[in-house]
């Protein structure tokens, strides 16, 4: 796929379903994740891969979850929780992994991580993988952070869901740009 095809084109994908990314195609969004900008060279992230029992044991946390941020949740609510990793086959979870460096602040590293993730939503995308970026509250939560065994420097930038568009994707959406740019002279 062409570069500026993937970078004009790529949009978020809802409705996803197996199968879920091979290991050689997530070997690709690795290897584009690794050309990501980064001051210092630092790689200041790691992954998890979640599938299969993995989603259903995510969902019990997310339920759990909850639980504790609001312990009077309709069922509804709880159903959700439990049903929300299986909207996809895998979930990559994208971590900052941030070490003190004299010259690479802390606040640059987890900038390293969001754009390794990006680069990772274009491979997917160039791939023909359906892949959505979520966030909220889940990858905050102390009982999620700790499940996945985030050291405290660390931080759980997003959830990317991936796996194959069970939808046509929507076309991209033609923006100005020109809202986004001012000319300093």
């Amino acid at each position: 796929m062409e570069l500026l095809h993937g970078l004009l084109n790529r949009v978020s994908i809802q409705r996803l379903e197996s199968p879920g990314p091979t290991e050689t195609q997530v070997e690709v969004m690795l290897q584009a994740a690794l050309r990501a900008p980064d001051h210092g060279n630092l790689k200041p992230w790691r992954s998890v891969m979640v599938t299969g029992e993995g989603l259903t044991k995510l969902g019990g946390l997310l339920q759990k979850a909850q639980l504790e941020r609001d312990p009077d949740s309709d069922p509804q609510t709880l159903e959700r929780c439990i049903k929300m990793p299986h909207r996809a086959p895998s979930i990559l979870v994208l971590i900052a992994s941030p070490t003190p460096h004299p010259k690479v602040p802390r606040a640059e590293q987890i900038q390293a991580t969001a754009a390794a993730g990006c680069a990772m939503l274009l491979a997917a995308f160039a791939q023909n993988i359906g892949a959505v970026w979520r966030t909220g509250w889940v990858v905050s939560h102390p009982t999620i952070t700790q499940a996945f065994d985030l050291k405290e420097s660390e931080e759980m930038i997003a959830m990317i869901y991936m796996g194959m568009p069970s939808v046509t994707p929507r076309p991209a959406p033609v923006l100005s740009s020109q809202e986004f740019i001012k000319h300093w002279h």
